[in-house]
C-alpha cells in the first residue's frame, strides 16, 4: 500500500513539476505567431490576437485567449468576420491514453459574428464553407482508395487503429455574443445582440440540445428571442438542421404595431450552400391567428419564399385593426446614421477594438399599411397556397377558402380565388401592383347560387331583397384609403336572381291602394306580409367615384312587369330608383273586381330613402291621369255610340222619303 501511495505522489508531483517547467519554458508569444501562421496557411485569412494566451494544466490540459479577430477575406472590406473577448477550451488528460479526445465545454465571451451578403449573393464565409468541403471531399477519397487497396485485414489493422481517434466536445457555450447580418444588395442591416446559446455534447453529425436567447434588431422589428430544439451539423459542415423547434418571441416596431407575442413549432433545416431554409411541421400562433403547414425561404438579392398554409379562422378584419396602428420610432435618417456608425468601426483593417460594442437599436417611423405592403413585397418574392376553414374580410364570411398567392418584384397575383360564400360559391382572381404610384388593382369574381340576403346583409345592410344569385364582378382601382377608393374605384356587375322576393313593399298591394284612392273607395288594409315575390330580376351595375348606377334593371312576376333605373350613392346609402311597373296578371279590388284599367299600363314607383330605411312611393297623380284619361275615354265612346245612333236613324227616314223623287228627277 506504501509503494501505490508512493507511486501517487511521485505521477502528482511529476505532474506539478510538468507544468511549472512548461509554464515557464512555453513561449506563448510564440505560440500565437503559430496559430496566426496556420491559420493563414489554411484558410488565407488573418487571425489577429492581442490578448494574452494562458495555460491551464490541472485537472485537464486547457488555455484560455483574449481579444482575437478573424479578419475578413481581401475581396470584402476591412473589418472582422469573428471577434472574441474570451475562448476557453481544455481537454481531458486520461482519455488521450485510450484514443480518445474529450474537449470540454468551449466558452465564448464576448463574441461578434458579421455577416456580409453582397448584391451578387457572396458571403464572407464562402471561402470557410469551401475549405470544409475540399477538406471533406479529401477524407471521402482518400476512405475510397483504402478501400480499393487488396491488403491482408492485419496490414490494414495497425493503420485503422492509428485512425481511429474519438473526439468529443461536451458542449459549446456562447455568452453576450453578437450577430450582425448585412446584406448590401438591399442595404437592410439586421442585429442579434446579447445572444446566449448553449449547446451540450456538441459534435457534427451528432444530435445534440440546443437553448438559444437573444434580442433582435432591424428597421421594423425589435424582439426578444427564445429558441429551444434538438440540433444536428452534417459532417460536411453545409448544412443543419433544428427539430423539435420551440421559438418564442415577444415583438414591437414599425411593422409590429404595440406588443406581440409569437410561437412557432416545427422542423426547421438549413443548406448553407443553397441558402435554403425549410419548416415543415410547422406551428405558428399571434394573437388569435394559428397556421399550420410548411414553407421555404431561399436566401439570395431578393429572398424567394414558397409556402403551403392552413389556418382554421382568418379574420382580416380583425387582424387589419390590430395591425394598422403604427409605433411611433427614431427616423429612418437617425437609423440610417446609426448602421453607417457601425459599418464604419468594423471597416478598419486593424483588429483593435476587439471586444464587440452593440450599435444602438433604432426603429424607422410609422407608414401606412398600404405602403408598409409595397416596402417588404419589393423586397420578396413569394409563391404560394393558403387555406382556411373560415375568412372574414370586410364584413364578409367566406367558408373552405383555398388561394394561390404569387408575388414577383412588387406586384401581388391571387389566382384562383375558390371559396363557400352563403350557400354558393365563388371564383376569381385579383391582382395588386404595388410597383405603380398609387398602388392598382384589379379584382375579377363569379358568385354562383348565393344567397342574397345573407351577402347583402353582410355587405351593405341590406336585408330585404332574398333569393339565390349569380354575380359577375369586374373592379378596378388605386389606392387603399377611403378617399382614393371613393375617387379611383371602378366596377361593374352583372346580377340575376331567381325566385326571390323584396321584402318590406307588396307592389300588387301598392297598386290597390292607390287605385282606391283615386276612385275614392275605401282603402285597403294593408297586410301582414309586406313582399312582392318575384321569379327573375336581372340587371348591369356600374360603381364610378362611389355612385352605383343601372339602367336596365328587369323584375318578372306572375303579375308584374318592371323595368327600372336610378342610382345609390356608397358614402351616404341614399337611393333614387324609378321603377316602371306593368300590370300583366289579374288584379282586383276590394270589391273583387278586377282593375282593367290598369292592366298594361305603366305605373311609376320610385324608391328613395337610405338602406336602412327605404321609402317605396307610387305616383298617384299619373294613376289618377290614367284613371281620368280611361274614364274620359269610355265615356268618349259612349256617347260618340248614342250619338252616331240617334243621327243615323234620322238620317236614314229623311233620306227614304226624299231619295226616290230626287232619282225620279235625275232620270234614274
Amino acid at each position: 500500500m506504501k509503494k501505490l501511495l508512493y507511486g501517487l505522489a511521485g505521477l502528482v508531483l511529476l505532474i506539478l513539476l510538468a507544468a511549472i517547467v512548461l509554464t515557464q519554458w512555453v513561449d506563448t508569444d510564440r505560440v500565437k505567431r503559430l496559430l496566426v501562421e496556420q491559420t493563414k496557411e489554411k484558410t488565407g485569412r488573418t487571425l489577429v490576437i492581442n490578448g494574452d494566451l494562458s495555460w491551464r494544466f490541472f485537472p485537464s490540459i486547457g488555455f484560455t485567449v483574449t481579444d482575437a479577430a478573424l479578419l475578413n477575406p481581401p475581396q470584402f472590406e476591412g473589418g472582422n468576420t469573428l471577434a472574441v473577448g474570451e475562448l476557453s477550451l481544455d481537454v481531458a488528460l486520461q482519455p488521450l491514453f485510450n484514443q480518445r479526445l474529450e474537449i470540454g465545454e468551449a466558452v465564448l465571451k464576448n463574441a461578434r459574428l458579421h455577416l456580409i451578403t453582397r448584391a451578387d449573393g457572396t458571403t464572407n464565409i464562402d471561402d470557410l464553407r469551401e475549405l470544409a468541403q475540399h477538406k471533406e471531399a479529401a477524407a471521402q477519397q482518400i476512405e475510397t482508395s483504402d478501400k480499393t487497396l487488396s491488403l491482408p485485414q492485419e496490414n490494414n489493422a495497425p493503420n485503422a487503429q492509428k485512425k481511429s481517434l474519438d473526439v468529443t466536445l461536451a458542449g459549446v457555450q456562447v455568452q453576450d455574443g453578437e450577430v450582425v447580418m448585412q446584406n448590401q444588395g438591399t442595404g437592410k442591416l439586421t442585429r442579434l445582440t446579447k445572444v446566449n446559446v448553449k449547446l451540450d455534447e456538441f459534435a457534427p453529425d451528432n444530435v445534440v440540445p440546443l437553448n438559444l436567447s437573444a434580442n433582435l434588431f432591424s428597421d421594423d422589428i425589435q424582439a426578444y428571442i427564445t429558441l429551444d430544439g434538438k440540433f444536428w451539423l452534417a459532417p460536411e459542415l453545409n448544412r443543419f438542421s433544428i427539430n423539435d423547434l420551440v421559438l418564442e418571441t415577444s415583438a414591437t416596431g414599425r411593422a409590429i404595431p404595440g406588443n406581440k407575442q409569437l410561437k412557432l413549432q416545427g422542423q426547421l433545416s438549413y443548406d448553407i450552400e443553397q441558402k435554403l431554409a425549410e419548416f415543415s411541421e410547422l406551428n405558428l400562433a399571434v394573437g388569435e391567428l394559428n397556421v399550420s403547414g410548411e414553407l421555404a425561404l431561399r436566401q439570395q438579392s431578393v429572398p424567394e419564399l414558397s409556402f403551403n398554409l392552413h389556418t382554421p379562422s382568418l379574420n382580416l378584419d380583425a387582424l387589419q385593426k390590430e395591425w394598422q396602428t403604427g409605433t411611433p420610432g427614431v427616423s429612418k435618417k437617425s437609423a440610417s446614421k446609426a448602421n453607417r456608425q457601425s459599418s464604419a468601426s468594423n471597416s478598419k483593417q486593424k483588429a483593435t477594438p476587439i471586444t464587440p460594442t452593440s450599435v444602438p437599436a433604432t426603429l424607422s417611423s410609422s407608414t401606412p399599411t398600404s405602403e408598409a405592403s409595397k416596402t417588404w413585397l419589393h423586397t420578396l418574392d413569394l409563391e404560394g397556397d393558403l387555406a382556411a376553414d373560415t375568412l372574414i374580410i370586410q364584413g364578409v364570411e367566406l367558408e373552405q377558402l383555398a388561394v394561390h398567392i404569387k408575388s414577383k418584384q412588387g406586384k401581388l397575383e391571387l389566382n384562383p380565388i375558390q371559396a363557400q360564400l352563403y350557400e354558393g360559391h365563388t371564383k376569381g382572381q385579383a391582382t395588386l401592383n404595388f410597383s405603380e404610384q398609387p398602388t392598382t388593382f384589379r379584382l375579377q369574381q363569379q358568385l354562383s347560387q348565393v344567397n342574397a340576403k345573407a351577402l347583402l346583409s353582410a355587405t351593405t345592410d341590406i336585408d330585404y331583397l332574398e333569393g339565390l344569385t349569380d354575380i359577375s364582378l369586374i373592379a378596378t382601382g388605386e389606392g387603399f384609403s377611403d378617399t382614393q377608393l371613393q375617387k379611383n374605384l371602378n366596377a361593374s356587375a352583372e346580377l340575376k336572381m331567381r325566385d326571390g322576393a323584396l321584402e318590406g313593399v307588396n307592389v300588387t298591394e301598392l297598386i290597390q291602394r292607390a287605385h282606391a284612392k283615386v276612385k275614392g273607395l275605401p282603402v285597403p288594409v294593408a297586410t301582414a306580409a309586406q313582399k312582392t315575390d318575384f321569379s327573375e330580376l336581372a340587371a348591369d351595375f356600374a360603381l364610378n367615384k362611389g355612385v352605383v348606377s343601372t339602367d336596365n334593371l328587369h323584375l318578372v312576376s306572375p303579375l308584374l312587369r318592371i323595368d327600372g333605373q336610378g342610382q345609390t350613392k356608397l358614402a351616404d346609402e341614399s337611393m333614387d330608383i324609378l321603377l316602371n311597373t306593368a300590370v300583366v296578371g289579374s288584379i282586383k279590388d276590394q270589391e273583387g273586381e278586377e282593375i282593367d284599367e290598369l292592366k298594361n299600363i305603366i305605373l311609376p314607383i320610385r324608391i328613395s330613402g337610405t338602406y336602412k330605411e327605404p321609402q317605396y312611393r307610387l305616383d298617384l297623380q299619373q294613376v289618377f291621369d290614367i284613371y281620368l284619361g280611361d274614364k274620359t275615354d269610355k265615356e268618349m265612346d259612349r256617347l260618340k255610340r248614342k250619338l252616331d245612333g240617334k243621327l243615323g236613324d234620322k238620317l236614314e227616314k229623311k233620306l227614304g222619303d226624299k231619295l226616290p223623287g230626287l232619282l225620279d228627277k235625275l232620270g234614274l
